[in-house]
């Protein structure tokens, strides 16, 4: 128990379900993803990765109020 909660119980994750769900985001515009300094923005550009290249995924969400 950390801080005074449970954790939760592990569970599998459907690796072709997470796959859909992201590449859906990404056609929507709902995910970003920079590959080392630049962003990606075509689904089926190749990419070279080499040691220590950081890939980083961010989602995107609406701002609410204004």
């Amino acid at each position: 128990m950390l801080n005074g909660y449970a954790a939760r119980t592990p569970r599998r994750i459907d690796p072709e379900t997470q796959t859909a769900l992201a590449e859906r985001a990404f056609a929507g515009k709902g995910l970003l993803v920079l590959v080392g300094d630049r962003q990606v923005t075509d689904p089926d550009e190749e990419i070279e990765l080499t040691l220590g290249t950081e890939v980083t995924f961010l989602k995107l969400v609406p701002l609410v109020g204004g």
